[in-house]
């Protein structure tokens, strides 16, 4: 029996050669999603500043949240408990790529070094399916998908 311990992030990750969309915080979110829309491969939007550093995610609940604020405020009326919530009154102003990422998601980075089980969990408690892997100085490189996890462990679980 393995243990996802012993699995390390450069174990997993390249194993899908679609990458994610890579933005800057200053980048109109309009354009953003047009880009990311006609990219439906990638499953991922990593905002950088312009060396590649990381600065945070967007997520799919990200988009899906600003979708509802955009648009599903004419499907359902804005009621005073979801107004008072910070994170929708947040989207209703965002206007850019940084407004729009996902809060804590600057954390989300992990190393080639990590091992899988601490990707896994970084997954999980950010809700990410994927995660940007970064060098020792927070410089995007990759990205770690959660299907690329979910196939080395499926792997290494018929090889035991």
């Amino acid at each position: 029996m393995f243990t996802l311990k012993n699995l390390k992030v450069r174990d997993a990750y390249s194993r899908d050669l679609v990458d994610s969309l890579i933005v800057q915080p200053d980048e109109d979110f309009a354009e953003v999603v047009k880009r990311f829309a006609n990219m439906p491969t990638a499953r991922g939007i990593f905002v950088a500043d312009q060396h590649q550093h990381l600065l945070g995610v967007i997520t799919r609940r990200d988009l899906l949240e600003w979708s509802r604020v955009r648009v599903g405020a004419f499907l359902h009326p804005v009621t005073p408990d979801i107004a008072t919530n910070f994170r929708v009154v947040q989207l209703m102003h965002a206007s850019t790529a940084g407004d729009i990422m996902h809060p804590e998601s600057r954390r989300a980075g992990v190393v080639v070094e990590d091992s899988l089980a601490y990707a896994l969990k970084t997954m999980i408690e950010l809700d990410l399916i994927v995660l940007p892997v970064v060098d020792e100085h927070g410089h995007i490189i990759e990205d770690l998908k959660l299907d690329e996890v979910l196939l080395l462990i499926t792997e290494e679980d018929q090889q035991s």
